[in-house]
């Protein structure tokens, strides 16, 4: 073991005490620097969000708190954390990295508290490992969760699996340490099946500081225990029973006093550090809404996985009235497991709900709901969930993949869960959504502020329901307002297996009628609609080699993998030929093509394509292949307007 004198040297030879400046010189200024201009960055981009956003002025002033303030309020339970924050989520080399900031005093991220009147808007509980108290709440932190509890954590040393320490250089005493910075490190720790604590050496001070190790937990300015601990350290130090002489007993003693006094000097230094340290907030007012309070968390939420809008409403839930929503949705599910297919049961289930307490759709909906009146709603919205899929089902729209889009969805379940299952009344009211629903298929009104919208529709056609009003008063209903597309329009939709509700209304126009197989006839329904692949009616080889584009909504049509590897790029009168060889008749291929709106005579009449040169091919697929789409479209169109009125055409009608 290294003599105290000789710990008291640095390897350089310069006096311990320079040491902590002369590597702060040492260290690369453009990490502070860097750190220095984020922190500035963060609090302009968080005050201008909250002025933008909220018109917050005043209260989006950055405050200055010390660490020892901070730790104050959290012990003493003024300071405590909504019950829908996660829990902790930080790993330990993130903590390491935040403790390294702070005893290099550079700046943090700013926290954001909300203050607390008479009354806790929400339900709250203290940070991890913090005690329980009677005080009253004055403050909820809303971010800055993750960096307080890991901070709160390390200083109190209360993690069994980590222990964290402040290396100094200067003071460990193996021959193999070449590290100059101070800096934190983390010590992993565990039990054997006898109850013993390993590594042991971190449980003993003399060991720790051999190594140059200070447990951070000394560096706390809740409480002074250095000079304790630095007392059992260096007992090793001290001159033994085996001097006997006096000057060398005084000489002895003098090293072991010089070495404490010079490690308790770097180490204060650090806890001086830690206990000024600044960690800024931003407050919002206490008289700040709920729902205002919530918006703000979900859009500055600084965490890894920043919590979702159904998190905080989970959370908030089950505080509230001890239900589980993921169990009420379980069981949901379980009962009627084809809700699945066609939407993403969280927000079908919040969006409903909101619905049906008059409020938006949408994350300012869910932070208003009453949490009560949800759980007494359950019943109902999951009626009208069942029942507007059962509706969606009856326009032969199978799953969620060819759903055109799920916006509306919520709106029919809550018109219709309340209303009656059969007679004129259910005529009428199935009536009234088939044609909100095919319209919102077919029209733009979805394509933006959906949830607003479909709030203002909602309401609407709840009055048209409640008779107090006429369809003409509903946004989505007024052609003026929202028209349906032209031919034009549909001509150009593009290809149904992307997410564009126009192109998929086009598919699920095509496939109203059954769609049957080209080849073998059979209907499309639940069971084979897995197995369907997207086809292209005029071949995708043929129509890129005469450089005309395939991918449209009126080229395609729904059939069976086998089929389809059979036309290959076929022609389109080769493959109907073949086709027609297999079918009792060509009039039986004809009538499988019209359940899909494919005009048969303009198939068969185009080509055959044997040019040589890329000009002529392409004249002549261009004449074929527009004559075509003008055909599909006017079906297409005549589908449109009948269902759009809420009729349910048959086939004759149509093409």
């Amino acid at each position: 073991m290294r003599s105290a004198a000789s710990v008291l040297s640095l390897r350089t030879g310069a006096p311990a005490h320079n040491y902590l400046s002369t590597t702060r010189r040492c260290k690369p200024k453009i990490i502070g620097l860097h750190r220095r201009f984020a922190y500035a960055g963060t609090q302009m981009v968080f005050r201008w969000c909250l002025n933008r956003w909220y018109g917050m002025g005043t209260g989006s002033e950055a405050q200055n708190r010390k660490v020892q303030d901070w730790l104050a309020r959290v012990d003493s339970g003024q300071l405590r954390l909504p019950s829908f924050q996660r829990g902790v989520a930080w790993d330990s080399n993130r903590v390491v990295s935040l403790l390294d900031t702070i005893i290099d005093d550079l700046p943090l991220g700013i926290a954001l508290v909300l203050n607390v009147g008479d009354k806790e808007q929400f339900i709250s509980r203290s940070l991890e490992s913090a005690p329980e108290t009677s005080e009253q709440v004055t403050e909820h932190l809303l971010d800055g969760q993750q960096r307080l509890t890991a901070l709160y954590r390390a200083l109190r040393d209360n993690d069994p699996q980590i222990t964290y320490f402040v290396h100094f250089p200067v003071l460990d005493q193996n021959p193999g340490n070449d590290d100059h910075d101070v800096a934190v490190r983390k010590v992993a720790r565990w039990t054997n099946a006898s109850g013993t604590k390993f590594p042991m050496w971190v449980d003993s001070p003399s060991e720790c500081l051999s190594r140059g190790m200070v447990p951070v937990r000394l560096l706390d300015p809740t409480f002074d225990r250095l000079d304790d601990w630095l007392s059992e350290a260096t007992k090793v130090l001290e001159p033994g029973a085996d001097i006997v002489e006096l000057a060398e007993f005084k000489a002895a003693f003098m090293r072991a006093s010089e070495y404490r006094s010079r490690a308790k000097s770097l180490i204060s230094e650090k806890r001086e550090t830690l206990k000024h340290f600044n960690l800024p907030y931003l407050s919002l007012p206490a008289q700040t809404s709920k729902s205002t309070a919530l918006d703000v968390f979900v859009k500055m939420n600084t965490n890894a996985k920043p919590l979702k809008a159904h998190d905080i409403f989970v959370a908030e839930l089950e505080s509230i009235t001890g239900r589980r929503l993921k169990e009420m949705e379980d069981e949901l599910e379980r009962r009627h497991p084809y809700l699945k297919k066609y939407f993403n049961m969280e927000s079908a289930v919040l969006q409903t709900s909101a619905l049906l307490q008059n409020k938006i759709p949408g994350q300012r909906g869910f932070f208003e709901m009453n949490h009560e009146v949800f759980v007494e709603n359950w019943d109902v919205m999951s009626r009208g969930l069942v029942r507007s899929i059962q509706l969606v089902k009856s326009l032969r729209i199978l799953d969620g993949e060819r759903l055109p889009t799920a916006i509306p969805i919520p709106v029919v379940a809550a018109l219709i869960a309340n209303e009656p299952e059969n007679g004129d009344e259910r005529a009428a009211v199935d009536k009234l959504m088939r044609q909100y629903l095919w319209r919102s298929f077919f029209t733009s009104r979805y394509d933006s502020a959906a949830a607003t919208r479909a709030f203002v529709d909602y309401r609407a056609l709840k009055d048209v329901m409640d008779e107090v009003s006429s369809s003409s008063a509903v946004p989505i209903l007024d052609d003026e307002w929202y028209s349906l597309p032209s031919r034009k329009d549909l001509k150009s939709a593009g290809w149904p297996k992307a997410k564009r509700s126009l192109s998929r209304a086009i598919l699920a126009a095509s496939t109203y009628f059954g769609a049957r197989d080209f080849a073998d006839d059979t209907k499309l329904n639940d069971e084979n609609i897995s197995s369907r692949e997207y086809h292209h009616i005029f071949p995708d080889k043929l129509l890129k080699d005469a450089r005309i584009e395939s991918m449209l909504a009126l080229n395609c049509a729904l059939i069976t993998w086998k089929t389809n590897r059979t036309i290959g790029r076929s022609a389109p009168i080769k493959y109907l030929e073949e086709r027609a060889q297999r079918a009792p008749n060509e009039q039986d291929i004809e009538r499988r093509l019209r359940t899909h709106l494919v005009p048969y005579q303009a198939l068969k009449d185009a080509g055959p394509y044997e040019f040589g040169s890329s000009e002529e091919l392409f004249a002549a697929v261009r004449h074929d292949f527009d004559r075509f789409l003008e055909c599909r479209a006017v079906a297409i169109e005549n589908f449109m307007r009948a269902v759009c009125s809420g009729d349910e055409p048959s086939l004759s009608d149509i093409i």
